[in-house]
């Protein structure tokens, strides 16, 4: 439950010196370089100039990246758990910057271009042949020269086109015309395919009669027998693809070269951040200003980075980050088994430096609540063997593995609400370990709910205090937290009071402090208004936020709602697969089925709804009460790893 601190340097540097100090920050990684700020200085320095012409690494990035994705299309890649099962290779900065060293990528992207090109070209090819072919291919019944047809002086040859719906009108419309002949070559689909041959004297008539009809007139760019056109494409087509099948047989001599890629892809995208980083600083004419942050603990090594660089022509200034300053970047800091619940923080926001890293908490509550909204035994057995045995046999990210570790933990909350609710596949199964029963204590479950909720809620407040505490604001804690414990827990016990027998001292007892308590909120629930009926006003509604706390506690119902809710669906479920599987053979096989099926997805549902359910009771319940967040995350100063794992 901590938040890692931070240090804040400002360092002066010669600018000759600009190039080796970034390789040797780059080695150590743990900086976060901010908007250089020199208070005092505005006058002398100014915007350091960033250079790509000697730098061009952003463009080698984009090229890299092309070579890698185009060859990537014609690897075999490994599919399924095969590909899962591969050991992902790790280099740290050292051995990435060694790797890179024996591989110049400029000859390869070089003719890799040009077959791409040829590639293209060919396929464009190609594409433009087949519809040769196609343009062709009704006609391939004409055995004559298409010169020849066309050759005939006193007659007229016309090729074309019409509706199938349009042709018998336009034959029965040919009809009175004594030197014309009419011909239907081919029908393909709705569209017919003719010939024509008219003398000149009854070409006019011939025309008119035609469009009225929707015929089109079609111009082969052909001389030949069209039959014999079509050869010779095919074969122009197949020389074409014989030379793509050629060109892509020699890209795939580059799949061996696509480790080589990724690493200097990788290398080249963190000297490009070295030089992008420059435009942080500032400079005079000879000497960068440069300011940062680095993690409390690192102080010493990265002394010890600069003193490699130079011990005489650097000058450090360094101090303890101030709480307020909302550039201080964020780095988490939580046991082995809180850090797998990091996620769920980060996803709503990281917590600012002044703030409490509250992923202890979270994960305590998360795990919990976690369990008693799915509260199977066999469910929570599922997910237990099935994150077991993807983390022992198959190889992930670090993000990944955390994640999958992360159901690993909350498999053992599900099991224990499984084996405290007695429930393996809802009642399919009952175990002997039942402390309760869904189906009967019903008012016992609810208020077990509304238990863990105000335990909850008392926690969130319980960590403003802490957080007013830390940041000198003891008195506020006074006014925003404990007067509100006072309130809610007077409020609760004066009810309950009502409903049940007590001690007359308990009952006056939480009568004044009730009282004392809403004072307390209304009197101090804006004491920073100037005017009084500001402060009572303020105050009042204040005090009216005390009804957003019967809507959390209602929120809570979900705990049940949901164990509930699963549960049922999974005691209907054996309800069909029992009265299937008496109807005989054919109905246990069927009821098998839907088992199988009808089980699986109530385990995937009651899973979502747990997650997404008990992050909304973190999110909106309990860190309404003391989070704000908003902070920023720490970027160390390496590139995002794309193609390789780069400690």
């Amino acid at each position: 439950m901590a938040i890692v601190k931070m240090k804040k340097f400002n360092l002066f540097a010669l600018e000759g010196n600009r190039k080796q100090l970034l390789e040797e920050l780059q080695k150590f990684g743990y900086v976060n370089f901010v908007k250089t700020n020199p208070k005092g200085y505005e006058d002398y320095v100014k915007d350091a100039k960033v250079s790509t012409c000697d730098n061009p690494y952003a463009e080698d990035c984009t090229k890299l990246q092309w070579m890698i994705e185009y060859v990537e299309k014609f690897s075999v890649k490994e599919k399924g758990l095969a590909n899962l099962k591969k050991e992902p290779k790790v280099y740290d900065f050292a051995e990435l910057e060694e790797a890179s060293s024996g591989y110049s990528y400029a000859d390869d992207f070089s003719a890799l271009t040009e077959m791409n090109k040829k590639l293209e070209e060919n396929r464009q090819e190609i594409f433009n042949l087949n519809n040769s072919i196609k343009d062709l291919t009704p006609w391939r019944s004409i055995q004559e020269p298409i010169k020849e047809l066309t050759s005939f002086r006193k007659s007229k040859f016309i090729m074309g086109s019409i509706p199938v719906k349009n042709l018998e009108k336009l034959k029965n419309a040919l009809v009175d015309l004594s030197s014309t002949y009419f011909e239907e070559v081919e029908i393909v689909g709705n569209i017919a395919y003719c010939i024509i041959f008219t003398n000149f004297e009854e070409a006019e008539m011939l025309m008119e009669k035609l469009r009225h009809s929707g015929f089109g007139e079609i111009s082969l760019n052909v001389e030949g027998v069209v039959n014999d056109e079509i050869i010779k494409i095919n074969e122009k087509m197949d020389i074409l693809k014989n030379d793509n099948d050629e060109l892509m047989l020699k890209i795939k001599n580059y799949v061996d070269k696509l480790p080589q890629m990724k690493v200097l892809y990788e290398y080249y995208q963190n000297l490009a951040l070295r030089n992008s980083v420059v435009s942080n600083f500032k400079s005079t004419d000879k000497l960068d200003v440069i300011q940062g942050f680095i993690p409390f603990d690192k102080e010493t090594e990265f002394k010890a980075t600069l003193e490699r660089v130079s011990s005489t022509k650097l000058h450090l200034e360094i101090e303890e980050a101030d709480a307020e300053d909302p550039e201080v970047p964020i780095i988490l800091k939580n046991n082995k088994i809180s850090s797998l619940f990091e996620s769920v923080t980060k996803m709503y926001a990281l917590p600012k430096y002044n703030e409490v890293d509250p992923t202890f908490m979270l994960s305590i509550f998360y795990w919990i609540f976690f369990g008693m909204m799915v509260a199977d035994f066999a469910y929570g057995l599922i997910l237990f063997v099935g994150s077991a045995i993807a983390l022992k046999t198959l190889k992930f990210n670090e993000s990944t593995k955390k994640f999958i570790k992360f159901f690993f933990s909350l498999s053992f909350s599900t099991m224990i609400w499984g084996l405290i609710y007695g429930s393996a596949f809802g009642d399919l199964i009952k175990l002997p370990t039942q402390i309760l029963d869904s189906q009967k204590d019903f008012m016992t479950v609810l208020m077990l709910s509304l238990a863990f909720g105000g335990v909850h809620l008392a926690f969130g407040l319980g960590l403003k205090a802490y957080v007013l505490i830390k940041n000198g604001k003891p008195m506020d804690a006074v006014y925003d937290v404990f007067l509100w414990y006072l309130t809610l827990v007077s409020v609760i016990v004066f009810i309950m009071g009502k409903a049940i027998t007590m001690p007359e001292i308990v009952n006056t007892i939480s009568f004044y402090g009730m009282i004392v308590g809403m004072l307390g909120i209304i009197a101090f629930g804006a004491r920073d208004s100037k005017s009084i009926a500001g402060r009572i006003a303020g105050g009042l509604y204040s005090l009216y936020g005390i009804t957003s706390y019967i809507g959390d506690f209602v929120s809570y119902l979900r705990l049940m709602a949901l164990g509930l809710a699963g549960g049922f669906i999974a005691v209907a479920i054996n309800i069909i697969v029992k009265m299937l599987a008496g109807s005989g053979i054919i109905g246990l096989i069927i009821g098998i089925v839907i088992f199988t099926f009808a089980q699986a997805f109530n385990i995937f549902l009651s899973f979502l709804s747990a997650y997404v359910h008990t992050s909304r009771l973190m999110y909106v319940e309990f860190f309404s009460k003391f989070y704000e967040g908003g902070g920023k995350a720490f970027k160390n100063f390496r590139s995002e790893n794309k193609y390789l794992e780069v400690k």
